[in-house]
């Protein structure tokens, strides 16, 4: 919620309907307030809003915003039965086979140290 010139010019810039209040309650949100019951706070649930186009033309906010859904009586739903034992255990994700290819880049290193080995004059 915005004062309603700065409304209008979010509107034109966002292309969307903006909710608004009057300007002259705009010196209520400068400054930081200690509890519910100051005069700020009443007078900011007191006022009027409305949203604003980006035509700068003023409508209802029911055109605007949607009234939360209604529920029925919440039905009391029981959470299912944590499993303990599948939760002190990881599942097992990793495979050997980095520690396979792991071995086999040492071997061929090996393999390639004692062929040059070999080969050099001693």
């Amino acid at each position: 919620m915005y004062p309603k010139t700065r409304a209008i010019e979010l509107a034109k810039i966002t292309n969307l309907p903006v909710l608004a209040m009057p300007s002259d309650l705009a010196v209520n949100i400068t400054q930081p307030v200690k509890s519910a019951e100051e005069p700020p706070v009443i007078a900011l649930k007191e006022a009027p809003l409305e949203a604003v186009k980006p035509t700068g033309e003023t409508v209802a906010i029911t055109e605007v915003v949607e009234p939360p859904p209604v529920q029925a009586a919440a039905e009391v739903v029981e959470p299912a039965p944590v499993q303990t034992a599948a939760a002190t255990s990881l599942p097992k994700t990793a495979s050997l086979l980095p520690l396979f290819g792991l071995i086999g880049l040492l071997s061929l290193a090996a393999g390639l140290a004692l062929s040059l080995l070999k080969k050099r004059p001693a």
